[in-house]
């Protein structure tokens, strides 16, 4: 299902890259799933159950962090084979496993600015994968922020680039304690995805 293309063929390009992304570590992936496997990649997700999910910093729409069907189970086996590898190199940070789900972000629902580092759980890269929506998304953009760091504490923050979700786009970044980052309210229509983190 998952296929790196001729953008991921110049890895050292690649890393140049990632490492100059502003305000942080990041690559952005247009196509990543050829056109004649986005339907087959769609079902595979028929089988997950969805819920709410709410609190002080967000709310949206998640299947279960870990995949109830074995077809879900399986993309995220694959991705962890094609990607895990070619993302160490890149990022000269070892993979070891992925995690994955389905995430549905309907009008009004959102992501508060955060980082996703946390110590003891080993997250190094976080990853966003747009489906096609029957009803593209107004807003749900990733908005990823500049920090500036006193004794432990965001001293300053700064937005910096915003991502539109669009469908079939894959973008990785870094997960460290700048890396600051949000979901902007979804205004209209469906935003779909696949999200989770590559573990150290």
């Amino acid at each position: 299902m998952w296929h790196l293309d001729h953008a991921w063929q110049d890895e050292v390009l690649l890393a140049t890259t990632w490492r100059a992304a502003a305000p942080f570590p990041h690559l952005v992936f247009d196509n990543f799933v050829p056109a004649d496997r986005l339907d087959a990649l769609m079902a595979a997700l028929e089988e997950e159950h969805i819920a709410r999910y709410e609190g002080d910093l967000f709310a949206f729409e998640a299947s279960a962090p870990e995949p109830a069907s074995h077809e879900l189970e399986e993309l995220r086996a694959e991705l962890a084979r094609v990607l895990g590898p070619p993302l160490s190199r890149i990022t000269g940070k070892p993979v070891t496993r992925v995690d994955m789900r389905a995430y549905a972000y309907r009008p009004g629902h959102y992501l508060l600015p955060h980082s996703d580092h946390q110590d003891g759980l080993a997250r190094v890269l976080a990853y966003a994968y747009y489906l096609p929506s029957p009803d593209p998304p107004q807003g749900g953009e990733l908005e990823l922020y500049r920090v500036e760091l006193a004794n432990g504490e965001a001293t300053v923050t700064e937005s910096v680039r915003m991502i539109m979700a669009q469908a079939n786009r894959l973008v990785v970044f870094d997960v460290s304690e700048v890396s600051l980052h949000q979901v902007r309210e979804v205004l209209g229509g469906l935003r779909i995805s696949l999200a989770g983190w590559f573990y150290a």
